[in-house]
This record gives structure tokens, C-alpha cells and sequence, in this order.
């Protein structure tokens, strides 16, 4: 909080140092079927990332895939050099993305530097154990595993393996469930505002940090302490969203007076006064469950378009003699398999208006990351358009990646008028897969040619 209550509050004077950056160290542990993805050659279109591992655990002897992806130097005319230390001082490699197998038991720091022309050099760390290998977790379900749907049940059936322990106690796998309406924390201390709520990331961005936090008192009150108060008042939201654009105070203080914020929308100051309100609901329980089983999914609402159902499965093993218990864990997110665009996981020639989406121009696309097709068939659309015709193609991994759909929208006539176009996918497509919503309009003028607001998978 940098406000009148901060003795750390200040102006600061920034200079700009001319000369030669350090470069960046960055070391991760490849999965072996992510390994493919380091080789430039491949995928570059696509954006999907690979996962940053920091740790792994085996036993000897023990191979392991490392990858420098991301590492650099911030000049670009500059060029670095790689060294990486698995087990001590020496250099075993000095190759952006080795492999080393280790054939003694023990935990290992794997260390990267990176240097430049100048010596400058940056260094991350990696911890290898070895001597234990980690048990195998996993959450199987016919089902879908990215989408729920209404009255509809999820059945499950956790799965777990452990070469050193062998026969596994079921009592000792741990197995909870429960639904989160706001994904991404109710207590605001994500720092990825995409995992957050729209009012999060409009406060986020905002000047309501100068003088709130999310459970202490500052300038004025916390955030929690604002929504506890107005819990349950039917005029809360309109009230509130009026007071944060016309200023005012008394309520809480005399001595300080909220400002006016006439710059902000009636629709942006209403999702900040939700997520504020939101705060004092509690999330639903989590319930036990047993290995295999089948959930009923009826905690959700329609009001609540990013609520999630989340299933988390562990296991920790009992250790070996130079590696301590391992614990491994799955999970599974479900969320409503009618998707409001303005909630996907990146959009490019679309903008954000409040809670929706703008009008976009040829080849703009939504994109949803990660998505279980397993079972998907078609795709409803409800968009709207004034008065071009045009097409949504769906495409699977990258930019560039094989259509699985396509189809054609008529103009509603108006932006105001929603209309609805159904898609099916001509290829049966399993698994987990980025998916790209594009729209066309091949031929001119094909600026503004139409809105997505909702995208429905359906089975």
C-alpha cells in the first residue's frame, strides 16, 4: 500500500545505467514427452508451454532430461554460453538441453550458468533425488475431464502405484472434493489476475490499493471488512458502486473521504463491487471421498459462471533410506462446459467491454487451453453480427494446427441481437488439446465482422 499510512510512501528517482545486462538462467526438468517440444524446429506456432519442473525423484540409475528453455540474454547482440554442474563443481555439459544419468543414490543440486561475452553470468538451480522413486497418481474417469454439464454425474476411480511400497493400503490414499464459485482464491493473493475474477483484475489495475488491503485496515477499510458489513443487504451492490463513482465518506471514518472515480463504468465498478462481496461467502466444503466412486454435480448456479469443481487425489509412500516419503498428487478442475468468452484463456483481436467481449475483424481468435475433447461432438455458438456473414473455424495445439470444425454464421442484422450456429467436429478428437476459435471473412471488408459471447462444448 503506497497511501498517507505508508512511511515508505515516497517519490523515486530511476536513472538509466548504459552498459552490458546479465543474462537470464533459467533450468527446468523435461518430461520425456514434452522433450521434442525444445527442438525449435518443431511447433513453432503453437503455445502451448512446457511445464516448469524444479524437482524430480528416482532411483538409480536414473536419467534425466534438462532444458534451458527461456534462459538468454537481454542484449541482443549479445551471445552466452551454457554450463551445468549435476553433481558438484565440475561441468558435465556445456549443451542448452543435456541429459545425465546419475548412478548413485542421493539428492543432487543441478545447477545452470549462463554467461555472456563479458563474463557476466546467471545461475538457477534444479534438485534431483534419487534413491526413491515417486508413486504414481492419477484420477481416471469416463467422463469428461475439463467440463461439467448440468444433471449430469462424474464417476471416477483413483488409480495408484508405487514400486518400493508395493500393495497400496486404499485408507491411505486421500481423496477430496468441492466447488469454488470464483477460481483463482477468494483471498486475492494470486498474483496471476488470469486465474482471477473480472473485479480482481479491474481492482488490480486500479488506484483502490492506495488505500485498501484485502484484511487490514489502511486509509480506509479492508476489503473483507466491506463485504462482511454489506453481507446480505440486497442494495449493497447498487449502493456501493454508486459510492465508489461519486466519492464520499463517513461511513467508516471521519477524518478520510474515498475519492470520485467518474472515469469508471457503471458495469467495471459493479464486477469490483461483486468480487469485494464475494469475499465473505465461504466456499463449499470440502467433502472426503473414497478411490472410486460417482459425485452428484449440483452445487453450481447459473449466476456463477466460473465456478469450478475440483478433485484432488495423493499419495505419499514411505520413503527410502537416503530419500525421505514422496507424496504425489492429481487433480481435476471441471468447469461449465458452456464457456463465456470473456472468461477464456486468451483472446487476440477481441477486446474486454465490462464483462463482455468486442466485435472483431478476420482471423481474431479465442483460445482455451488444455481442453479434455474426449466425448465433444459439437460446438454451439451465440454471437451476434450487424451485417457480415462469415465462418468459425476451430483448430487443435497452434495457430496453425488441423481444423476438427468449421462452420457458417448468417448476420443477425444487429450487435444487439444474438443468434445462435451449431458445429460439428468431423474428426473424432481424445485427449487434452489447446483449442483456437477463430472467425473469417475471407474477402473485404471484413473488419468488425462479429461477437462471441458464449461457446458451448457439447457432447
Amino acid at each position: 500500500v503506497y497511501g498517507a499510512d505508508n512511511d515508505d510512501a515516497r517519490l523515486v528517482k530511476i536513472e538509466y545505467k548504459e552498459g552490458n545486462r546479465t543474462p537470464i538462467a533459467k533450468a527446468r526438468i523435461v518430461d520425456s514427452a514434452a522433450a521434442a517440444v525444445l527442438d525449435k524446429k518443431v511447433f513453432l506456432t503453437s503455445e502451448r508451454s512446457l511445464p516448469v519442473q524444479k524437482e524430480t525423484a528416482g532411483t538409480a540409475p536414473f536419467r534425466v532430461l534438462f532444458g534451458s528453455n527461456g534462459s538468454g540474454d537481454p542484449d541482443d547482440d549479445d551471445q552466452v554460453t551454457y554450463q551445468w554442474r549435476f553433481e558438484g563443481e565440475t561441468v558435465g555439459s556445456t549443451k542448452p538441453n543435456p541429459s545425465f544419468t546419475y548412478t548413485e543414490p542421493g539428492i543432487y543440486h543441478a545447477i545452470l550458468r549462463v554467461t555472456d561475452q563479458a563474463g557476466q553470468s546467471g545461475s538457477d538451480t534444479l534438485v534431483v533425488k534419487v534413491g526413491n522413486r515417486p508413486p504414481e497418481v492419477s484420477i481416471t474417469s469416463g467422463n469428461n475431464k475439463s467440463f461439467f454439464w448440468d444433471k449430469k454425474n462424474f464417476s471416477y476411480r483413483v488409480d495408484v502405484s508405487d514400486k518400493e511400497d508395493g500393495v497400496i493400503d486404499p485408507k491411505k490414499i486421500k481423496v477430496d472434493f468441492e466447488y469454488n464459485p470464483e477460481p483463482g482464491g477468494s483471498n486475492g493473493d494470486d498474483d496471476d489476475a488470469s486465474n482471477q475474477p473480472i473485479g480482481f483484475s479491474l481492482i488490480n489495475n486500479s488506484d483502490c490499493k492506495a488505500c485498501h488491503t484485502m484484511n487490514k485496515v489502511s486509509v480506509g477499510p479492508s476489503y473483507l471488512s466491506v463485504s462482511e458489513r454489506y453481507k446480505g443487504q440486497a442494495d449493497a451492490l447498487a449502493g456501493l458502486s454508486k459510492k465508489v463513482i461519486a466519492g464520499g465518506g463517513g461511513v467508516w471514518d471521519k477524518e478520510h473521504v474515498m475519492s470520485a472515480h467518474p472515469q469508471l463504468s457503471t458495469q467495471d465498478v459493479n464486477e469490483m463491487v461483486k468480487y469485494i462481496l464475494s469475499l465473505a461467502n465461504n466456499k463449499s466444503q470440502k467433502s472426503v471421498l473414497t478411490p472410486q466412486g460417482t459425485i452428484v454435480l449440483n452445487d453450481h448456479k447459473k449466476d456463477e459462471p466460473r465456478g469450478v469443481y475440483i478433485m484432488t487425489a495423493s499419495y505419499t509412500d514411505k520413503g527410502g533410506k537416503v530419500v525421505g516419503p514422496l507424496t504425489k498428487t492429481d487433480v481435476v478442475t471441471l468447469r461449465n462446459a458452456s464457456v463465456k468468452t470473456v472468461f477464456a484463456d486468451a483472446y487476440v483481436g477481441f477486446s474486454r467491454f465490462g464483462n463482455s467481449l468486442s466485435q472483431a475483424s478476420h482471423k481474431s481468435y479465442i483460445l482455451l487451453k488444455n481442453i479434455d475433447m474426449t466425448g465433444i461432438r459439437r460446438f454451439v455458438y451465440e454471437y451476434s453480427s450487424a451485417n457480415k456473414d462469415g465462418e468459425i473455424e476451430v483448430r487443435i495445439d497452434s495457430q496453425a494446427g488441423p481444423v476438427i470444425a468449421s462452420s457458417s454464421y448468417r448476420a443477425t442484422g444487429n450487435w444487439d441481437t444474438a443468434g445462435s450456429v451449431t458445429s460439428s467436429i468431423t474428426k473424432s478428437v481424445s485427449g487434452r488439446h489447446d483449442v483456437y476459435f477463430f472467425v473469417m471473412k475471407r474477402d473485404k471488408p471484413n473488419k468488425d465482422i462479429v461477437k462471441l459471447m458464449t461457446i458451448s462444448f457439447v457432447e
